[in-house]
């Protein structure tokens, strides 16, 4: 009997942390926010704006996607869409997932994973490595990203 109910404890305290299976946030390095220019060998350059505890952006790989999510210490929870290609007749993609910043030596990076549907998990890895802080200029939007990239 006590088996059974430390058993039954234990998934139920499973089931209510916020987001099972993930790391636990950490206090964020010195120096360091979500915001900047990242390049990520999955999804190539990321435009991340942060205000507050509140990061928003965009990735270049394909035809691009969006981020949005928020911040707890060094640990970003999001959620991601990627609007798909109507000339190649593909729809848009509904995901989530995680990022968690580190210092590693003098590099900033993020790594995390990105999940399906409501998943934050189970889709892949997601890495990248800070380049730079964002210029005015930086893209905002999709649209301005590929516009730019457009351009002979």
């Amino acid at each position: 009997m006590t088996r059974a109910l430390l058993f039954l404890l234990a998934l139920t305290w499973m089931g209510c942390s916020a987001n099972p299976g993930l790391p636990e946030p950490a206090p964020l390095p010195a120096g360091t926010n979500f915001g900047g220019v990242w390049f990520s060998p999955q999804f190539e350059h990321m435009y991340l704006r942060q205000t507050g505890d509140e990061v928003r952006g965009i990735y270049a790989y394909k035809n691009g996607g969006t981020l949005e999510g928020i911040a707890n210490g060094n640990m970003l929870t999001f959620q991601w869409i990627d609007p798909g290609d109507k000339e190649n007749a593909t729809r848009s993609i509904i995901g989530k997932g995680y990022l968690q910043l580190v210092k590693d030596g003098e590099k900033v990076k993020v790594k995390g994973e990105w999940g399906y549907g409501e998943d934050r998990q189970g889709g892949g890895p997601w890495e990248a490595e800070w380049v730079r802080d964002m210029d005015a200029d930086d893209p905002r939007s999709l649209d301005e990203l590929f516009k730019r990239t457009d351009v002979n």
